[in-house]
């Protein structure tokens, strides 16, 4: 067999997987992956401060995909009695919402928590908007709002859905794509809460309960293994490498232009696989038809920013009643859907993994913010950010400035691909990268999905089966996240 060669654009998850996937398959392919970053994993990258380590967003490893499971256990297995430093721990999940100054469960449950914060009136009207909301529902549903609304309600969209879903995407819920919502929530069952309601007012036990797993030093530590095993098997990783030029000819990719160290390198593959941002790729091309074109250059995405704060502990002004442990609040994630701050979600590392932080008696946490290329949030400086975040803690009454021991910054370009703009008009750029023979394109950003890392982990799976077996249809790469998905 002649040795083919492909040539892979990021080194997040899906580049990752991909390139591992195609080498464990058929050793005699040659496998390059560049990537901008000084580290691999992507967005699932763990970034080291003074030993604490932070997450840029928030990554659970959960999936119901048993092959995606036993992949990532293959690289980091289960924690056991010896207590080795690269395993998967098995984490406790909690994610709240704040709003009112109050926890409120979510998933939304309709339980004794719930009816107490918000109130029995205002838990009527929830009712009352519910049923409505099932018996006459917006049709077409057009819109996250139309979604949010046949799914909650109108009065549960309102109170605890709107507010973070316009911070996270900078726009009116008016605006952005039902798709977004059908992908990515999952409604609520009236019986089975009605259930809950009871079970937690005679019961008094907790309801939800979840487990997923987490890398003992963060989500990128798992992917930091897995590049050590593809250089092992003889493919190569080129970190700070910026993507300049991608040439096309007769339908495919004859070449791209990387810059390593100041130099341009120019690579010549039998296959490109890409995880980029689809706006930046396709801006690369040579003779690219001006509708695409315009419709690339529209595609919008969400940046990502975070203030990572140490603290002395962490316990809430005005609710005495929650429980803590060690002075830190248990939970993992936290939506705040409080509307006078420009905060979107906290997050508290602790208890995503104890050996995120160099001392686990402190509270090592993050106040997290979505932002636009032209939004002050983004392009405000490091200290201005980390005072706004310090502030805004303080206000909502999360944090006293007096607890604060350290604070630094992470800024990450493109972390969500958004479902508004140009994005109703995608299927003309699908099309037109389909026939493009052999490029391939995966991961979150790559496909313009807002997905998990097990369908990025997936969809690296699939591009690698089909260039290796020869298969011509990507259709089951696009399909990872759908129902059509056959696994």
């Amino acid at each position: 067999m002649t040795e083919k060669t492909v040539l892979i654009l990021g080194a997040g998850p899906a580049g990752l997987t991909t390139a591992y996937e195609i080498l464990q398959k058929n050793p005699k392919f040659k496998v390059i992956i560049v990537d901008k970053n000084e580290a691999v994993g992507g967005l699932c990258r763990s970034v080291n401060y003074k030993d604490n380590f932070i997450d840029i967003g928030g990554h659970r490893y959960f999936t119901k995909f048993e092959r995606v499971k036993k992949w990532w256990l293959q690289f980091l297995p289960l924690e056991d009695e010896r207590n080795l430093d690269n395993v998967m721990l098995v984490r406790p999940r909690l994610s709240r919402i704040y709003y009112l100054r109050k926890f409120f469960d979510y998933p939304v449950s309709l339980n004794f928590n719930t009816i107490k914060g918000l109130g029995f009136w205002h838990m009527t009207k929830i009712a009352f908007s519910y049923f409505k909301a099932k018996l006459c529902p917006i049709k077409p549903e057009k819109t996250a709002e139309d979604f949010l609304i046949n799914t909650f309600g109108s009065v549960l969209y309102e109170t605890f859905f709107k507010n973070y879903t316009e911070k996270l995407w900078g726009i009116s819920c008016k605006e952005i794509s039902a798709e977004w919502g059908r992908e990515r929530i999952r409604g609520i069952h009236f019986w089975e809460t009605l259930f809950s309601l009871f079970k937690s007012i005679f019961v008094r036990k907790k309801i939800f309960s979840d487990t997923f797993l987490y890398p003992k030093f963060g989500p990128g530590q798992i992917w930091e293994k897995v590049a050590d095993e593809i250089i092992k098997k003889g493919g190569k990783i080129y970190l700070n490498t910026e993507v300049m030029k991608i040439n096309l000819q007769n339908g495919k990719i004859s070449e791209v232009e990387v810059k390593i160290d100041g130099k341009i390198t120019k690579f010549t593959s039998d296959y490109v696989v890409s995880s980029m941002a689809i706006k930046d790729l396709l801006l690369m091309m040579n003779d690219i038809p001006e509708d695409v074109k315009k419709i690339a250059s529209n595609l919008p995405y969400r940046n990502f920013r975070t203030a990572a704060i140490l603290l002395d502990n962490l316990k809430i002004k005005n609710n005495t009643r929650v429980k803590t442990r060690n002075n830190i609040l248990p939970d993992t994630w936290v939506y705040i859907q409080e509307s006078d701050v420009r905060m979107g979600r906290m997050q508290i590392y602790n208890n995503w993994s104890p050996y995120m932080s160099i001392n686990p008696d402190k509270a090592w946490i993050a106040f997290e913010y979505f932002t636009s290329d032209t939004d002050d949030l983004w392009t405000m400086s490091d200290n201005e950010f980390e005072k706004l975040a310090v502030s805004e803690g303080e206000k909502i009454g999360i944090i006293n400035k007096k607890s604060v021991l350290d604070v630094t910054s992470v800024k990450l370009e493109k972390a969500y691909p958004a479902y508004f703009g140009s994005y109703n008009q995608f299927d003309v750029l699908k099309k037109y990268f389909d026939g493009i023979d052999n490029l391939y394109l995966i991961g979150r950003n790559g496909m313009h999905k807002y997905i998990n890392i097990d369908h990025a982990v997936l969809s690296g799976m699939e591009a690698a089966k089909n260039i290796v077996e020869n298969i011509e249809t990507k259709d089951n790469i696009w399909n990872v996240d759908t129902d059509k998905f056959l696994d």
